[in-house]
C-alpha cells in the first residue's frame, strides 16, 4: 500500500476561474506548521483549537498577498485523517495561485489528483466505495445519482459487501475446522445449511449487480435511440424534449443523414438521445449509410423510441423498423396526435408501452417520463435512494464473487469432501475486497484517484 506518511500536500480545492472565494487546502503532518510561516493573526494556527476559524493575513516576501479565514481540523477528526488547514481568501485567480504559490514555497508539496481522497481512503477515513463515491456526487447530474452517491459515501453498500464478507469468513473458516479433523463424520445438516448459505449468498449478490445495472443508468445516463420511417416526426421529437432546437425540421423526407446526439433530461432522469436518420428501402446512397448508422445504434441502447405517424397506417417499412429491434426495450411514440388517428397497432407490438404524443404541440412529455421510469424500473431505486455499484469496476468483481459462490455450490452438489469449497469462498472473498479496498492493488488505487480533480 502507498505510503504517505512524512509529506505535505497542498492544492486549489476550488474550481478555476474568478469567483466570490476560493479554498487552498493543504494536509500532512506539517500542515499547521507550514500555514503558520505565511499565516499572521492574532494568534498563531499552531495555538487554535481544532474546527476553529482565524482571521488573519497571508504574507508572502514581505507582502500582503491577501486577508483570509484559515480553517484549522486536527487529524484524525478531518477529512483527510491527517492536520488539515484551509485558507478561504478573495477569489481571483492570481491571489489563489500566489497563495498556493506562498504555501508551497514555506514547504508543502503539490498535491496529485485526488490525493485528498486518497490520504482519506489510505488513513482509514472511508473505504474505496465511499472513496469512489466522492467522484460521483461531484459528477452527479440528477437527483437521483446524488441522492445515491450521498448514500454510497454514507456506506449503504459497503455494509452489505462487509457483511457478505463476513458471512464468508465464517463459512470458509468452519470448513477449515472440518479439514483439520477428517475423521469426523459430517452430517447432512451441515451440508443442507452451507448449501443455503452459499444460495443466499448469491441472491444478494444477483439484487447488488441487477441495482448496479440501474445505478449505472441513472449515473451515465440512458442510451436512447430514436428510430422510425422519415417524416414521422422524429427530429421534432428530439427538439421537443431537448427544449431547444437542436436537430432540422423539414417536410421533406430523409433531411437526417447522420446521427446527432442531445444529453436531455427527463424529469429527474437523463437521456443520452441520439437522432437516426430515417429507415426506409428505397433510400439513395449517402442516406442509405445514414441507415446503417441507425442500424448500428440500435444494437447497442438501452431504450428504442420507436417513432410513428399516427396519422398515417401501419405498413411494411414500419415492421422492416419494428424487426431491427430484438427485444430491446421500446416506447413506441404515436407522434402527430394533433391529427386523426390512422394507425392501428399490430398485434406483435400491442404488449410494448406506447405514448401518445405531439412534438409539434409539445403534448405528451409527462407521459414519455412516467413510461421510461416504470420501463427501467427506476421508481423504487430513486425512491429508496439505496446505495448501488454505478461503475464497471465494482460489477466486474460483485459477478467474479458471485460466480465463485456459484462453482461452490455446484462443488457441494457434487457430493466432494467440504472443505475443496474454501478455494471458491476465497476467490469471493478476495473479489469483495476489491470494492471496498481490503484487497485491491496500488495500480488500481492510482488509477481510481486520477480519476478525481486536483484539491479533492
Amino acid at each position: 500500500m502507498t505510503d504517505v506518511k512524512g509529506t505535505t500536500i497542498a492544492a486549489i480545492a476550488t474550481a478555476p476561474g474568478e469567483g466570490g472565494i476560493a479554498v487552498i487546502r493543504v494536509s500532512g503532518p506539517d500542515a499547521i506548521s507550514i500555514c503558520d510561516r505565511v499565516f499572521r493573526g492574532k494568534r498563531t494556527l499552531q495555538t487554535s483549537p481544532s474546527h476553529t476559524l482565524s482571521f488573519g493575513q497571508i504574507i508572502h516576501a514581505g507582502r500582503v498577498l491577501d486577508e483570509v479565514l484559515a480553517a484549522v481540523m486536527r487529524g484524525p477528526h478531518s477529512y483527510t485523517g491527517e492536520d488539515v488547514v484551509e485558507i478561504s481568501c478573495h477569489g481571483g485567480s492570481f491571489v489563489t495561485r500566489s497563495i498556493l504559490s506562498a504555501v508551497l514555497y514555506a514547504g508543502a508539496t503539490l498535491a496529485d489528483r485526488g490525493e485528498f481522497t486518497k490520504r482519506a481512503f489510505l488513513n482509514g477515513k472511508m473505504d474505496l466505495s465511499q472513496a469512489e463515491a466522492v467522484i460521483d456526487l461531484i459528477q452527479a447530474e440528477s437527483d437521483a445519482a446524488v441522492s445515491l452517491s450521498v448514500n454510497q459515501l454514507k456506506g449503504r453498500l459497503s455494509a452489505p459487501i462487509a457483511d457478505l464478507r463476513q458471512k464468508i469468513l465464517h463459512l470458509a473458516a468452519g470448513l477449515d475446522v472440518m479439514a483439520d479433523f477428517p475423521e469426523e463424520d459430517i452430517d447432512e445438516t451441515t451440508v443442507t445449511e452451507t448449501r443455503q448459505s452459499l444460495y443466499n449468498m448469491i441472491q444478494i449478490l444477483s439484487t447488488i449487480i441487477e441495482q448496479g445495472d440501474q445505478g449505472r443508468l441513472i449515473r451515465n445516463g440512458i442510451n436512447t435511440v430514436i428510430v422510425g420511417k422519415p417524416n414521422v416526426g422524429k427530429s421534432s421529437l428530439l427538439n421537443y424534449i431537448a427544449g431547444t432546437d437542436r436537430a432540422l425540421v423539414s417536410s421533406q423526407a430523409g433531411t437526417t443523414r447522420d446521427v446527432i446526439e442531445e444529453f436531455v433530461r427527463l424529469g429527474d432522469l437523463r437521456l443520452n438521445v441520439f437522432d437516426t436518420a430515417g429507415i426506409r428501402s428505397n433510400a439513395e446512397s449517402i442516406e442509405a449509410m445514414g441507415i446503417q448508422k441507425a442500424k448500428d445504434y440500435i444494437t447497442k441502447a438501452d431504450l428504442i423510441l420507436f417513432v410513428v405517424d399516427a396519422s398515417r397506417p401501419y405498413d411494411e417499412d414500419d415492421q422492416r423498423i419494428f424487426s431491427l429491434l430484438d427485444q430491446k426495450k421500446t416506447i413506441i411514440i404515436l407522434n402527430k396526435s394533433d391529427l386523426e388517428s390512422s394507425w392501428k397497432i399490430p398485434l406483435s407490438m400491442q404488449e410494448i408501452p406506447q405514448v401518445v404524443l405531439s412534438a409539434k404541440y409539445k403534448q405528451g412529455i409527462d407521459a414519455l417520463e412516467q413510461v421510461t421510469e416504470q420501463l427501467f424500473s427506476l421508481g423504487s431505486i430513486t425512491q429508496n435512494r439505496d446505495a448501488a455499484i454505478v461503475n464497471l469496476r465494482q460489477k466486474q468483481a460483485a459477478s467474479q464473487a458471485r460466480d465463485a459462490l456459484k462453482n461452490a455450490l455446484k462443488t457441494l452438489e457434487s457430493g466432494v469432501p467440504l472443505d475443496l469449497l474454501s478455494v471458491d469462498l476465497r476467490i469471493a472473498l478476495e473479489a469483495l475486497g476489491t470494492i471496498t479496498g481490503e484487497s485491491v492493488s496500488d495500480e488500481i488505487i492510482n488509477e481510481i484517484f486520477s480519476r478525481f480533480c486536483l484539491g479533492k
